[in-house]
């Protein structure tokens, strides 16, 4: 006859492969598989504590679940649950019994003894269908090409083919000394098992690869996540998802860095950092240049980096998407703001191209000696950075993102945490668990909004909603998009309520009836409480208060708060004309005077004016 092999192409693969790459180069360590063993403690602790995100083939849900109540000791029960976790032992009880038998809160019994040498490893629950083929050999005398045949037989219920190994089965094993009613029941087991029979050799080699993954995250993290993250770079919501489990373990996603990032992202002690060649506008070999320059030592400003790269394919576009992303963080000098700091930067991309370009003329004609080996007796100057217009949190994140096509340091969904949450709003990842139908409301930040004109000339809009996970289309037919066209703006956050749209063909879809912009929503929702001290001069207090409130100015109410006698608080609302941004200066200026701030939230609901599910169509 002839072998047939099937070749899988697996991402878990190159996840291992690239894994151990990174280990041995950057920890020295070699990992010789045939020394690991097969029950490592914390290695089976990911699988019994269900942290299973990203370990091949136990990702899904349901399947954390059973880990969690077997608490499998080594391979070999990751293999019997690869191979009873589909339709036909879940809908069968097969699970729950396997389970309960390997906590010990059902007997193991055998309908004959000799059957425990072949169904010992899997508590005496058929598994697999090798363990089919050898019963009939050891019970029934069937050589191993006719226990193939009978597998065969029961797999495909040729009725016919069945009814002849029936009888070969029960008289091989009346033979061999089992009783025929026995014999019988066996060969029963056997033809009902062969509804859902998994072959072994496919179980233990998808188990072993299992085991490779939980180990390596067991034992690697930072390695194992950052070769996972670089295998999904491309999927937002796998890297929200995967950046969540890392928090919980203590682990830091950071923005790429010229003196750390290697091509893909990098692991670190305690953290993973982008890799170069995520940001966009990065090719291979400018990166292969940024990795070969820092060879003779690490980057010490912005001006030496541009300077000793001069020569490695910089322009203007690089530089902006290196800012962007965050790569220069790391040599920040000063005290000021990130975002001051990265727009500092920004301006500084003419001047430092400009410098760049003269050293590389100097070092042509001979005058290296000044600038050649950037070296701390090289000679270099440093130079201030450039002044301009001043970069705000809101900047920063765009520019993030426009670097990265991800938010790292923030997500500008974090300020409205708890509105969202008040306001009972889901993420994009819950909406292919609700029914399609459902009224729900959701918070994203407007992107790609494309305007369009129905064939009665009607305007309406299209836009992707997008938060922490990913995106969501949103359609807004005419009568709404009439009501809200002055909301409709790229990278606005939004409050967006509507009618969830799911079909088998196409990802969810939102037909949208109310918005909100959350910047309104939060500022009508907070206001400011300042507790006023006892002081020997009120007048000379209350000036200092007007002050800072003034210095301060925003959109948030304020009101003062003194007690007047020992039970007795009294509280006066300031004018609206005085309003406050909070932020951790205005909040050290009101401690500096001695007051104490609080903030209190004000119920702000969604409009109740319309509660239907608006058009689903538009001529």
């Amino acid at each position: 006859g002839m072998l047939k092999m099937d070749f899988l192409a697996l991402t878990a693969l190159t996840v291992i492969n690239d894994c151990l790459i990174g280990i041995k180069q950057l920890l020295g360590v070699e990992i010789n598989w045939a020394d690991i063993a097969l029950n490592d403690e914390k290695t089976m602790a990911v699988f019994g504590e269900g942290r299973t995100d990203a370990v091949f083939q136990f990702e899904s849900s349901g399947m954390q679940e059973i880990c969690r109540k077997l608490k499998p000791k080594g391979v070999e029960d990751l293999s019997a649950l690869n191979a009873l976790y589909r339709p036909g032992p879940l809908d069968g009880g097969m699970v729950e019994e396997f389970i309960q038998r390997h906590r010990g809160q059902k007997t193991v019994r055998y309908l004959v003894p000799e059957m425990k040498e072949i169904l010992s490893n899997t508590f005496g629950v058929l598994v697999y269908q090798e363990q089919i083929m050898q019963l009939a050999q050891k019970l029934a005398g069937y050589t191993l090409s006719e226990a193939d045949l009978m597998r065969r037989a029961m797999g495909k219920k040729k009725r016919e083919e069945m009814a002849l190994h029936q009888e070969k089965f029960v008289n091989g094993a009346v033979e061999r000394g089992i009783k025929k009613e026995k014999a019988e029941k066996i060969f029963s087991l056997m033809d009902k098992f062969s509804d859902y029979g998994f072959p072994r050799s496919h179980a233990v080699a998808y188990a072993y690869l299992a085991f490779q993954t939980a180990y390596l995250k067991a034992h690697f993290p930072e390695h194992f996540y950052a070769a996972v993250l670089s295998s999904e770079a491309q999927d937002a919501a796998k890297v929200f998802k995967y950046s969540k489990e890392l928090r919980t373990q203590g682990i830091k996603l950071l923005p790429p860095d010229v003196n750390e990032s290697y091509s893909g992202f990098t692991p670190l002690a305690g953290a993973i950092r982008y890799g170069l060649a995520a940001i966009k506008g990065l090719g291979q070999s400018t990166v292969n240049s940024v990795i070969e320059a820092r060879k003779t030592g690490p980057f010490k400003s912005f001006f030496e980096f541009t300077e000793r790269l001069g020569h490695g394919g910089l322009n203007k576009r690089v530089l902006e998407g290196l800012v962007g992303a965050g790569a220069f963080d790391s040599l920040q000098s000063d005290a000021r703001e990130l975002h001051e700091w990265r727009g500092a930067l920004h301006n500084s991309i003419d001047a430092a191209l400009a410098r760049a370009q003269r050293a590389k003329r100097e070092r042509l004609q001979g005058q290296n000696g000044l600038f050649g080996s950037m070296s701390e007796d090289s000679g270099f100057v440093e130079q201030p950075l450039a002044t301009g217009a001043v970069w705000t949190r809101s900047q920063l994140l765009l520019a993030e993102k426009a670097a990265l096509g991800f938010y790292v340091t923030a997500h500008p969904l974090g300020n409205y945490v708890d509105l969202l949450q008040s306001s009972k709003a889901v993420k994009s990842l819950e909406l292919p668990s609700i029914a399609s139908g459902s009224r729900i409301a959701i918070g994203g930040i407007i992107n790609d909004l494309q305007p369009k004109t129905t064939k009665k000339g009607d305007r309406f809009a299209l836009l992707r909603l997008e938060d922490e996970a990913g995106g969501t289309k949103c359609v807004l037919w005419p009568e709404t998009y009439r009501k809200y066209s002055s909301l409709l703006t790229n990278e606005l956050p939004v409050l967006v309520s509507g009618r969830l749209e799911l079909s088998e063909d196409n990802p969810p879809s939102i037909i949208v009836d109310q918005m909100q912009s959350l910047d309104e929503m939060l500022k009508a929702k907070e206001l400011v409480v300042l507790r006023v001290p006892q002081a020997p001069d009120p007048a000379q207090l209350f000036d200092s208060i007007l002050q800072v409130i003034n210095t301060h100015a925003g959109s948030c109410d304020v009101m003062l708060e003194t007690s007047v006698a020992k039970d007795l608080l009294v509280r006066v609302k300031v004018s609206s004309a005085l309003r406050v941004q909070r932020s951790e200066k205005f909040e050290t200026a009101v401690r500096k005077i001695g007051c104490v701030l609080k903030v209190e939230k004000i119920a702000f609901p969604m409009e109740s004016d319309n509660t239907g599910g608006g058009s689903t169509r538009s001529g």
